[in-house]
């Protein structure tokens, strides 16, 4: 429409109020904090470290309610040569990858390791790693699951063994490995020195007898007694299980023990077992007469057997001649301890 403008009025801009002296000041000092602020963000960034980020995350106090070993640094000879790290269930594989599994599994609750360096000799160090386990129980199965070769056994603890450049034992519900830096004499005694330490600041009561203690004498291998916390055998039902190798004459066979809940349980799980071992290709063997209450299954050119006495669930596994296996199935079920 004639007469209407679409732009403001001449003199309008020029009317408009301009910024004081103090306004343009402030801006100013805005605009600079604003800079200040995102050059230290980039030098910041700059110098980010995740291997310290993650550190420092493991090394932060665990829960109020959380299980601590409380390991003793002070050891006569040895120096700290930094905090204790600590790892949970969620963060163990950061520490052990590969492994974290055969823990979780055994009722892993906590991680606390450290390093110390020889007092004298600084380039010479070890390493404490302090395990944590639900009960005892799993403290003995990562302990016997994870033996190393040439074992000398140590008198520290009822299980305790000395092999090259490190130490391992089962104190409790703790199972302590101490791994040095090489293997030498002064190392392995600090070794000692630090399990020792270790030992008589977490005493334990004796504990009650557990299925090692059923397991034949004659013919047992030494030190072969483990326990197999989950899936012994390949079978995922089979939890809690003692085993241990036996031979003789060029025989060879594993017996296994397992004390569950009840006698029903244990009936059930013996059942189960054969079945499973039925299913991949097994067949039924008569026993002869005169052998106790077994079930005995041929399955690859080995022989399994199984059976079931009060809360007890026990057998033979991967016996190589049956006559052999039979044997040692008869000890094993005439050994007392089972609970009706």
């Amino acid at each position: 429409m004639e007469g209407i403008q679409s732009t403001p009025p001449r003199g309008a801009l020029s009317r408009k109020k301009a910024p004081s002296v103090t306004q343009r000041w402030v801006s100013r000092a805005i605009l600079a904090t604003l800079a200040i602020i995102a050059g230290g963000v980039f030098v910041a960034q700059s110098r980010f470290d995740p291997g310290q980020w993650q550190a420092q995350s493991h090394e932060s106090a665990p829960p109020a309610n959380a299980p601590t070993a409380e390991a003793p640094t002070e050891v006569p000879g040895l120096r700290p040569m930094g905090p204790p790290e600590t790892y949970d269930a969620a963060t163990l594989s950061d520490k052990i990858d590969g492994k974290a599994e055969l823990y979780l599994a055994a009722g892993f609750e906590r991680l606390e390791c450290q390093r110390f360096a020889l007092a004298d000799n600084p380039a010479s160090w070890l390493e404490r790693f302090v395990y944590t386990m639900n009960a005892p129980a799993g403290a003995f199965a990562v302990y016997s699951q994870q033996r190393r070769p040439q074992a000398q056994p140590l008198t520290l603890a009822a299980d305790a063994y000395q092999a090259a450049n490190g130490l391992f034992l089962v104190q409790g519900v703790h199972y302590l490995e101490v791994i040095g830096s090489e293997a030498s004499e002064t190392l392995q005694a600090r070794m000692i020195d630090l399990a020792r330490t270790f030992i008589q600041a977490h005493p334990v009561a004796q504990s009650a007898a557990d299925e090692r203690a059923l397991f034949p004498k004659e013919g047992l291998a030494a030190d072969s007694i483990a326990l197999t916390s989950a899936n012994a055998f390949g079978f995922e039902r089979l939890d809690r299980i003692f085993t241990a190798d036996y031979a003789a004459d060029g025989h060879r066979a594993m017996a296994f023990l397992s004390r569950r809940a009840s006698a029903q349980e244990a009936a059930d799980l013996a059942g189960a077992y054969a079945d499973y071992l039925l299913t991949y290709g097994g067949q039924r063997v008569q026993a002869p007469e005169g052998a106790p209450p077994v079930t005995v299954i041929a399955i690859l050119d080995q022989y399994e057997i199984v059976f079931q006495r009060g809360d007890l669930l026990a057998g033979v596994h991967e016996a190589n001649d049956l006559a052999y296996g039979l044997a040692l199935a008869t000890k094993l079920y005439a050994n007392p301890g089972a609970t009706p």
